[in-house]
């Protein structure tokens, strides 16, 4: 019963486990997470009495099961909202507290909280922190390698995330693939202070660490892939930049390993004995058992009733694909690396880049997602405030939702304004999908917000296939003016589809 909610959660992670480098350690922390609950069972304390508080757990559990309808259901529609799998790891988090709490008492809880806690480190960060924080630590990392270099005579200059060479530019993806190392350090801190027993002072200096450990070595990291292309150039950077990563992950992994043997060897943890003639564990009532096992299952099939019942009423959104430019002034199709194919998992994608014949420069892509599980998280995963700043780019505003007028269809476009050496750079984003609810008014465009995430559960959309359309334009004077040139470029490059 327990076992089953964690398994749920697990199932919509492991797509993020998968495309995104960052939290690919996921796949192991369940099995680590059983490691340690079995450590800690072992030396178990002696249940306390049983007592009137044990109702209150129950209680505790009823309402986690209770809210776990909702939230599945809102996990259906929006596999990708890390908020719902936050939402969803604590509230299995607390059903496992609350049967420990019967079974055993606060003695129970204090035992084995911290193995059942760190089941939650699977889940990725919240987008907004993520962002913030990786994004800072990548600046300092490339500020740090930059001023190596020109200690070594090698000329080299920082924009964001980049670091210009007069041999080529090393990027995000090139020099540090995101400090995947960071968060997998933290991992493997929190894992080894609990296998150890340490004390909370220990674990934090184990914990801090571990966190000046990665960045040093992915200073090492991003100094050794700019060395390489400083002596052989870009191209001699790929073949390097996998193994300089599982190079980072390795050291880290045995320099922490080291550090928690010599805080051991300090003062030994010592695990205390299991009781002699221990008091068995109070079971859970049999109708309970049988009632949250019904409940889970009811839970499932509700959701899958709700989805199915309103994918039968749903309809063909307009369909339209892209054809770029190609009698364009200087039109050029942009390559799209295997590395960035393997993270987005799209079926259908392509780029380019052309002139406008008022001088104006023009970069797109093109990106289709079948229907799927992974469809929506593969389309919202690289969003324009995510991905340009790593590139140098800073973001100056986020403008409001507005549709453009394209033949006989009406395309929604979020529009950002980026700056890059003072100069003023356009990006307009929109994702559109395969189908729309009758009573859907967003004619297949879906605008990423908690209000049209939970519109989304209202109208019974899932799995819909989805394509993605960016266009980056350079030389306008103001937004207003690139969005009219974007309307204009557009009825040459959109192409209605017939779709079923």
């Amino acid at each position: 019963m327990l076992a089953v909610p964690w398994l749920l959660l697990f199932n919509q992670l492991r797509v993020e486990w998968s495309v995104n480098a960052q939290y690919n350690y996921g796949w192991g922390v369940p099995f680590l997470a059983a490691y340690l609950f079995w450590r800690r069972w072992e030396n178990r304390p002696e249940p306390a009495p049983h007592s009137a508080l044990g109702t209150y757990a129950l209680a505790l559990g009823a309402a986690a099961l209770l809210l776990l309808l909702p939230v599945r259901l809102v996990q259906e529609s929006n596999p990708d909202w890390r908020l719902i799998a936050w939402v969803f790891a604590l509230l299995n988090t607390a059903l496992c507290l609350a049967a420990l709490w019967f079974a055993g008492g606060r003695p129970w809880v204090r035992h084995f909280a911290i193995s059942v806690a760190f089941l939650l480190l699977a889940v990725p960060w919240p987008s907004g922190f993520e962002d913030w924080l990786v994004q800072n630590l990548m600046r300092a990392v490339a500020a740090f390698t930059v001023e190596i270099l020109n200690l070594l005579g090698v000329i080299a200059r920082q924009r964001g995330n980049l670091i210009e060479l007069t041999s080529g530019v090393v990027g995000i993806n090139e020099a540090c693939s995101g400090v995947r190392s960071f968060q997998s350090t933290l991992m493997i801190s929190i894992f080894l202070g609990e296998l150890h027993r340490f004390s909370a002072a220990r674990r934090g200096l184990l914990l801090g660490g571990g966190v000046l450990l990665a960045f040093a070595l992915n200073v090492v990291r991003s100094f050794f892939l700019t060395w390489i292309c400083v002596r052989n150039g870009p191209a001699a950077i790929d073949s390097w930049h996998d193994p300089a990563g599982l190079a980072v992950f390795g050291l880290s992994f045995l320099g922490l390993l080291g550090f928690a043997l010599w805080l051991r060897h300090r003062k030994p943890a010592e695990a205390p004995p299991p009781p002699e003639h221990a008091r068995a564990p109070r079971p859970l009532p049999l109708r309970f058992s049988v009632a949250c096992g019904v409940w889970i299952a009811g839970v499932l099939l509700a959701s899958d009733l709700w989805y199915r019942s309103h994918e039968r009423d749903t309809r063909p959104a307009p369909g339209w694909t892209v054809a770029w430019p190609m009698q364009a002034p200087q039109y050029k199709d942009q390559e799209i690396s295997e590395r960035i194919r393997r993270t987005l998992g799209f079926n259908t994608g392509s780029s380019a880049s052309w002139f406008g014949a008022d001088g104006t420069q023009w970069l797109g892509y093109y990106f289709r997602w079948e229907p799927g599980r992974a469809s929506a998280q593969r389309a919202r995963s690289h969003t324009p405030e995510v991905c340009l700043p790593a590139a140098g780019f800073q973001l100056t505003t986020e403008h409001e939702l507005q549709a453009v007028p394209v033949q006989q269809l009406t395309i929604p476009f979020r529009a950002y304004t980026f700056s890059t050496r003072n100069q003023p750079l356009y990006v307009f984003f929109c994702v559109w999908e395969d189908r729309v609810s009758e009573a859907g008014s967003d004619s297949g465009a879906r605008t990423i917000t908690p209000g049209s995430r939970l519109r989304a559960v209202a109208e019974g959309r899932r799995h819909l296939g989805q394509q993605v359309l960016q266009v980056v334009v350079a030389g306008p004077p103001d937004i207003g003016t690139a969005r009219a040139r974007l309307s204009a470029e557009l009825e040459r490059l959109i192409r209605p589809v017939r779709r079923s």
